[in-house]
């Protein structure tokens, strides 16, 4: 294990893995993280030697990815609903479910008080469960924050993390935390769903052809719900078990009376 890099941290989102298919996630629309106090983060992987000689002949360095601290002012509601799967009751309550597993997420965050604006993304996170501090009332007033651990392992195709560089172009620049950057040759294309007057239903991210994840069907007054369709004149269905998406889109719901 590496020592610890700790970062100061802003303009950190979370994009929840919602499918895995063959190694390759399906992200969720990202998820603001405000507050962001510091991230903390050691390289994880053992150094393996080869002796031949009586000399180290070959050494290699196995990538493990990485695990730290990420402390907050505070963790937002859809963090518990979306990521540690805690669903509220009918009177807005999150209970907590230690059967229920959380969510793998990517989590893109900027260094803070980097002259270059250096962003980053890491592709395959969990979280612990947050510490909490409780203090009583004090004659001088100290913030009080939340921490978890978070683990960032490779993907099966070996990305771990992506950062930006002094020649990544605005275009890229400008909407890193609205979807998931993956590298040249592995794009993520942004689904979006049009309701067409009914509920609204969250955009996913999905690797070039990577399949959607069928969201819970919209709801309408006096409606019935159609299904999802690929163009405007709804004559095209989207088929969820065999359709694989090959660029941004966007799905159109069908009512009928």
């Amino acid at each position: 294990m590496g020592d610890k890099v700790k970062f100061g941290i802003k303009n950190v989102h979370v994009f929840p893995i919602t499918a895995m298919t063959a190694g390759v996630p399906t992200y969720g629309s990202p998820i603001a993280v405000p507050g962001a106090v510091s991230f903390s983060m050691s390289a994880q992987g053992d150094i393996n030697k080869f002796y031949a000689d009586n000399i180290v002949y070959y050494q290699s360095s196995a990538n493990n990815g990485y695990e730290g601290d990420l402390t907050l002012a505070l963790i937002p509601e859809d963090f518990y609903q979306q990521i540690f799967m805690q669903t509220p009751d009918a009177n807005g309550v999150l209970t907590e479910n230690a059967s229920v597993e959380a969510r793998s997420f990517a989590m893109t965050f900027e260094e803070d008080g980097d002259q270059t604006g250096t962003k980053f993304v890491l592709y395959n996170c969990t979280a612990t469960r947050p510490t909490k501090e409780l203090q009583t009332i004090e004659d001088s007033k100290t913030p009080v924050t939340q921490t978890l651990t978070v683990s960032a392992v490779p993907l099966s195709s070996g990305d771990v993390m992506g950062m930006t560089t002094a020649a990544t172009p605005a275009a890229t620049l400008n909407i890193w935390h609205d979807a998931v950057y993956m590298a040249s040759g592995s794009q993520n294309y942004l689904v979006e769903f049009e309701s067409n007057g009914g509920s609204a239903v969250p955009s996913q991210t999905v690797a070039a052809g990577g399949k959607v994840t069928e969201p819970d069907a919209p709801t309408k007054a006096g409606k019935t719900f159609g299904g999802w369709y690929s163009d405007l004149a709804l004559t095209d269905a989207w088929t969820f078990s065999t359709d694989t998406v090959s660029s941004n889109m966007m799905l159109y719901a069908k009512w009928s009376s």
